[in-house]
């Protein structure tokens, strides 16, 4: 046993026992060992391997749709990732640069967008990868148990995929299934439970040993009928067509919004109050208004007797007297707000000090 003094510099004088050998100084275990993230590096694809799976007629057709519902290309860059992984089964960089092209923006951006979100795949997994939420309510419930059943019914450690490239097991985080916890998804689909052939996540059924290894029977009859991969699916679980694309593209159907479809925020809490100077008005608009308007309801009629900067606090209408009643509208940009409510002008209340009697003050 070695004796360290004055290893921790905010205790003076400390001694600490170090049992772990003759050498006090060892070698902490890297990143990969202590989190998991024991994968060797990816063996990426080159354009050429993966060319003959993006540059199909039926890809082509699905990129053409997506782009034709954004005004900018880069809009549609989430959608056109994953059906590059939708038809390779993951995302190698060559297929996230084709996606970067497609979509008008630079590779960089494209690469951060696909590593931001966990639904894109950055290696290849088996056929069913199986996600185990591992998030507060699962935690609770058991996850950490279930996840340990499913890794040695399959023989699996983090990360692995089973020999015959049938299944892959990652832990996630929350899959907003939290009144089933602990919960899991098949590829894309909720899983909880089979019935009628079918994976099914009803409400309240947790994952089970039980449910779970009829789960894995499920995967091994789905790999039986199917021998060659999954049957094809509506990406992005079936995006409804002929839509004609965005306003302003060649063939659209669609129509610009009408601006009154959804008018900005009224000005609220008008209030008008009256002295010798005129009425003066307050009032709440919100930040995003482009211009402001006071009008006045004269034998009635409402008309215009102003225009506030629309950072200024108060208006003041010089002609105002008690019961003229005010209104003030919002504009932002094209978009006119609802009138505010009506104010009617009433006395401003005297200050405290002016209300209280006056005593004269002996010398």
């Amino acid at each position: 046993m070695s004796i360290i003094k004055g290893a921790i510099q905010d205790v003076a004088n400390n001694t600490l026992a170090y049992t772990h050998g003759a050498n006090p100084v060892e070698t902490l275990p890297s990143p990969a060992e202590q989190f998991g993230h024991a994968n060797p590096i990816q063996k990426q694809p080159t354009w050429a391997e993966i060319a003959p799976k993006l540059e199909t007629a039926a890809i082509k057709a699905r990129v053409a749709d997506m782009l034709s519902r954004y005004p900018v290309k880069q809009g549609a860059l989430l959608e056109v990732l994953w059906i590059a992984q939708d038809a390779i089964g993951w995302l190698p960089h060559e297929a996230i640069r084709w996606a970067a092209d497609v979509c008008a923006c630079s590779p960089a951006h494209a690469y951060g967008v696909s590593t931001f979100y966990t639904m894109y795949k950055h290696v290849p997994t088996g056929r069913f990868l199986l996600q185990f939420c591992h998030n507060v309510s699962c935690h609770l419930r058991g996850a950490e148990s279930m996840l340990e059943y499913a890794r040695k019914s399959l023989n699996l450690k983090p990360g692995e995929t089973t020999p015959d490239g049938l299944f892959t097991i990652v832990e996630v985080e929350c899959l907003a299934a939290c009144g089933n916890a602990p919960a899991m998804l098949v590829n894309d689909d909720y899983a909880t439970d089979v019935e009628n052939g079918e994976l099914v996540m009803k409400p309240g059924v947790c994952l089970t040993p039980e449910r779970f290894d009829k789960i894995l029977q499920w995967c091994y009859a789905r790999e039986e009928k199917f021998p060659n991969a999954e049957p094809p699916r509506e990406v992005l679980g079936g995006v409804v067509k002929g839509h004609g694309g965005h306003p302003g593209a060649p063939g659209a159907t669609a129509k610009p919004q009408n601006p009154t479809y959804a008018p900005p925020a009224p000005v609220l809490d008008v209030v008008a109050l009256v002295d010798e100077n005129g009425a003066t008005l307050t009032w709440k608009s919100a930040p995003e208004c482009t211009e402001l308007s006071v009008e006045k309801n004269m034998n009635g009629s409402w008309t215009e007797v102003g225009k506030p900067g629309v950072k200024d606090k108060t208006f003041v209408d010089a002609s105002g007297k008690i019961g003229d009643e005010y209104r003030m509208i919002a504009t932002s940009g094209t978009r006119t707000a609802k009138p505010s409510p009506v104010s009617k002008a009433k006395a401003a209340p005297l200050p405290e000090d002016s209300a209280a009697p006056v005593t004269a003050k002996k010398v």
